[in-house]
């Protein structure tokens, strides 16, 4: 009967450790980070991506697994954010105004013409922006952390340079928010929204006459193959944060959640660190390989022509008066 009564306990015993090892391995499954961005692997954005996935997996030794997507592969930037909100991505690499605008129309902000003094004035209004930003993500289930500078802005045109306002007149320019089509039709032109994984196609077919952004991102997208004049307007500023589900931040263990948000402040500060140096070179290349560069004329004929927008965004809400006056406290 003794011998009886401990083959049973071992057997408990036994089957006890098996059901805690089970339980421990489970517990041990590495968590996934499926990131995102629509930029190019090639860009600054894109290498810091690929920098902040290797600093999460290296920081949290395993327990995390992190992966990262790039271009069109998940579909736009409104529908990789619309992935992170619902839970088919973790974190999503999404200019504000253009990503969470859809909901948060004042976020456009980031991408005003003529507001901010240069790229220092830049990045220390998106550092000091995170949290309010944040705020305002919150009921998007969104999370946002690491503000990043891609840079000012030029105009890439097709039929002719832009030296005054006056050139753009008949033109259809491509903008990616309802901020860049306002200052389009300001300066004389048409503003149209096309997706960005389209402009290619749209400059080539002639859908579009040209478009904006900054050299780096020209070039990493090869924009400049289909359109050879860039007029140096030097018009907005733009920006991305990385954009993180909310839910799924908030349910790390603390360390990890260090891990995620320290790494992703590195990343950005990275990201900052290069662009300048990027864009130059971006420029550069774009030269050598036959494209047009001029300096505008008189960057004041732009200015005094956008000059009128600020207050009519102010215009728009006490949401919208708030964040300007917000961002213009910071010097």
């Amino acid at each position: 009967m003794r011998k009886k009564r401990w083959f049973l306990v071992g057997i408990v015993l036994l089957v006890s450790a098996g059901i805690l090892f089970a339980a421990g391995a489970k517990e041990q499954k590495p968590i996934k980070m499926r990131t995102s961005t629509n930029l190019a692997p090639g860009g600054t954005v894109g290498r810091a991506l690929k920098k902040f996935v290797e600093l999460v997996e290296q920081q949290a030794a395993g327990r995390i697994q992190a992966t990262a997507n790039f271009g069109s592969e998940l579909g736009s930037q409104r529908e990789q954010v619309e992935m992170t909100k619902t839970g088919a991505l973790e974190m999503v690499v999404s200019a504000p105004g253009t990503g969470p605008g859809a909901n948060v129309p004042q976020l456009q902000m980031f991408e005003f013409p003529y507001l901010f003094k240069d790229d220092a004035h830049y990045v220390r209004v998106l550092d000091g922006m995170e949290g309010e930003v944040s705020r305002l993500v919150a009921p998007l289930n969104l999370t946002a952390v690491g503000g990043q500078n891609m840079g000012f802005r030029h105009m890439l045109v097709k039929p002719r340079p832009i030296y005054v306002p006056d050139d753009l007149k008949g033109l259809k320019m491509r903008g990616p928010n309802p901020v860049y089509i306002a200052m389009f039709n300001a300066l004389g032109a048409s503003g149209v929204t096309t997706d960005w994984n389209e402009i290619y196609n749209a400059l080539q077919t002639g859908v579009i006459d040209g478009m904006e952004a900054s050299p780096d991102m020209i070039y990493s997208m090869k924009f400049h193959e289909v359109a050879k004049y860039l007029s140096k307007t030097n018009h907005i500023a733009a920006a991305v944060y990385y954009f993180f589900r909310k839910d799924w931040l908030d349910s790390l263990p603390a360390d990890l959640k260090k891990i995620v948000l320290d790494s992703a402040r590195k990343a950005a500060s990275y990201q900052n660190e290069i662009g300048l140096e990027a864009q130059k070179a971006s420029l550069q290349k774009m030269i050598n390989e036959g494209v047009q560069v001029n300096e505008v004329k008189d960057i004041n004929l732009f200015k005094e022509k956008v000059k009128p927008m600020l207050d009519q965004y102010r215009g728009k809400g006490k949401e919208w008066s708030d964040f300007i006056d917000k961002i213009l406290a910071i010097q």
